[in-house]
This record gives C-alpha cells, sequence and structure tokens, in this order.
C-alpha cells in the first residue's frame, strides 16, 4: 500500500473571482435590478360589518358609525373594532321620558356608633336625613306644566287653523259665553257720557251737543246730503263697552217739519261697526247693540232719512249711551 502524503498547511489566500462572463439569461436579471427606497408594511385592512350593540344603549352613548356598538360618551374610539367615535351618533333621551319622576341619589344615613362617635342627634346625623324640598317639586311640577300646556296650545291652534268644524265649534261656544256675560252684566248698565261731541255739519244755532245733553227740548240739525252725511262723533275718556242706545229723533216741538233719521251705521274705534234702522216715531226707542267692546270713541253716520215737510235737514233730539266702564 502506498503511503499517503501529509496535507500541507491550509493557505490563507482567497480565491479570486471568476472572470467568466455570465449567461445571457443572468446578465439581463442583473440589469433589471435597481435600488429602491424602503417602503412601512401596510396592514391588511379588515372587513367589519355592522351588527347590533352587544349591551342595552342608554342615553348619552355613542354609537359607532362602523359595527354599530354602543359606547360610553368618554369613550374616543370604539370598543368593539377601535374605529373612532368623532362622527358617531350619540344616543338622546326619549321626549316622553322627561315627564317621568326622576329618581335622585340615595342617600345613606350615617351610623351614629361610628367615626367620631357623633350621637344621634348630631348635626351630621340631621344632615344625612333625606328632606323633602317643597320649591324644588314646585319647580318640577311648573316647567312639565309649561311644556304640556305649550304643546296642548300649539295643537289646538293648529287644529284650529286647519279644520274648519273645530274652528266653528269653539266660534260658537265663544259666541254663547259672550252672550251668557252680557245678560248676566246687563241689569247693571249705567249711563255712559262722552267727554265731547262734534259733528261735521250743523244747522246755526243746533250744535252736535244737543243731541247728548240729556234735554229733549233741544236738539240737534243738520243739512242732509247723500254727498255728505252728517256725523256725530262721541269720544269717552276712558274705554267702555256700549250694550244699550235710546233714541229721541226729530225736533222736539216740531216734529214733521224737519227729516228724521231712517238709518244710523255705528262705527267704534275697534274697527267694528253695527248699524241701527229706526222708527218714525217721536216716542223713545231703545236698541241693543253689539261689537262696542272697550272703544275710545263711536263715530253716528245718518244713513238715511225720513223726510220732513220743508227743506232737507235732519234733526235728532237726544242719543242715550248705556254700558260700562273699565
Amino acid at each position: 500500500m502506498a503511503p499517503v502524503e501529509p496535507a500541507g498547511p491550509a493557505s490563507d489566500t482567497v480565491p479570486e473571482p471568476s472572470t467568466q462572463p455570465l449567461p445571457p439569461e443572468a446578465a439581463a436579471a442583473v440589469e433589471d435590478i435597481r435600488e429602491q427606497a424602503p417602503r412601512s408594511a401596510r396592514a391588511k385592512a379588515v372587513a367589519v360589518t355592522r351588527t347590533a350593540p352587544s349591551h342595552r344603549l342608554q342615553p348619552g352613548d355613542l354609537v359607532c358609525g362602523a359595527c354599530g356598538e354602543g359606547n360610553p360618551g368618554t369613550r374616543r374610539f370604539c370598543s368593539r373594532c377601535g374605529a373612532s367615535l368623532v362622527e358617531a351618533v350619540q344616543v338622546r333621551e326619549a321626549w316622553w321620558r322627561r315627564f317621568l319622576p326622576r329618581r335622585g341619589p340615595r342617600v345613606v344615613a350615617l351610623d351614629p356608633g361610628t367615626g367620631s362617635g357623633a350621637a344621634r342627634g348630631s348635626s351630621a346625623a340631621r344632615l344625612a336625613e333625606p328632606r323633602f324640598d317643597l320649591k324644588f317639586v314646585l319647580r318640577q311640577t311648573y316647567r312639565k306644566v309649561r311644556v304640556v300646556g305649550a304643546v296642548a296650545l300649539l295643537c289646538a291652534g293648529t287644529l284650529y287653523g286647519v279644520y274648519p268644524p273645530f274652528r266653528n265649534t269653539v266660534d260658537g261656544r265663544a259666541r254663547n259665553l259672550k252672550a251668557q256675560v252680557t245678560d248676566t252684566i246687563g241689569d247693571h248698565l249705567s249711563p255712559v257720557h262722552a267727554v265731547s261731541v262734534t259733528a261735521n255739519v250743523s244747522e246755526r244755532g243746533y250744535p252736535a251737543l244737543n243731541a247728548a245733553d240729556e234735554l229733549l227740548n233741544t236738539y240737534w240739525l243738520a243739512p242732509w246730503s247723500t254727498s255728505s252725511e252728517p256725523t256725530l262723533t262721541f269720544d269717552f275718556a276712558h274705554r267702555v263697552t256700549l250694550r244699550k242706545v235710546i233714541l229721541h229723533l226729530g225736533a222736539s216741538n216740531a216734529y214733521i217739519q224737519d227729516g228724521r233719521p231712517s238709518e244710523l251705521r255705528l262705527t267704534y274705534s275697534n274697527g267694528e261697526s253695527f248699524t241701527i234702522i229706526p222708527q218714525d216715531t217721536s216716542q223713545a226707542q231703545t236698541f241693543t247693540i253689539s261689537h262696542a267692546d272697550l272703544i275710545t270713541s263711536m263715530r253716528v253716520e245718518v244713513g238715511a232719512v225720513y223726510p220732513g215737510g220743508s227743506g232737507s235737514t235732519v234733526a235728532t233730539a237726544e242719543i242715550e249711551l248705556f254700558g260700562f266702564t273699565t
């Protein structure tokens, strides 16, 4: 057997790279490799499905718009999916719950046998006892009644405006009530006197004041013309409500000599009006008038006349007013 030569010492030299040319495929791959900037890894988006909240929603909770979970109002991110709650919808209290009695915090009396050893009648024990707050109860009741009243008034006003049968019923009851009040106070009417009585036209010696001086031997005389109707104006010192009028027509000393009013139109300061059709008689005539509520003045226009024996004039002896003042 031939002897084996011992291996010589390891050489420290590094073999040089081969200078042989690369195949065409490898050379093309090397040319495609370029230097690129580092990129951050992107998290894979997880699909979020909107489902029902895991607990009963309370007023003030924030409902996540992504998954529908209810979160306390103090959170900023959803406890289920981690989405932002900046644009989340806040749960509001139902309007009808505002009228329910609210349960206040529980008050626990201090134990006089513990702590500093205070006696049962000490100030701390008295403060711990629950007390009835009348002012608080009245304020809460007033607020609830005010809200209910406002809602009822709004509904009634809307119904009155859009539903004619309801409007007619309300108007009818209002007229009946007004008539009852008028009948009740009708027996207590008192004479109403004007502070001034003026006329647009008058004959000399027969001024407008003669129609309101409570004297039957004087009268107001005015020329009659359809283009310029004679008009009396009564002014009152305070607001008055008129209910009755007593008329004395014609001249006191010569009834048929001058014309007498056959139509009187009453126009009040409140914008309302009323028409009186008197008879051709020298006797006193009483009329019940309406719409003269809380007025400060009244105009009496002669709309038509019973013709007299001579001339184109109209005479009125007296106009007495009855009602009550405010």
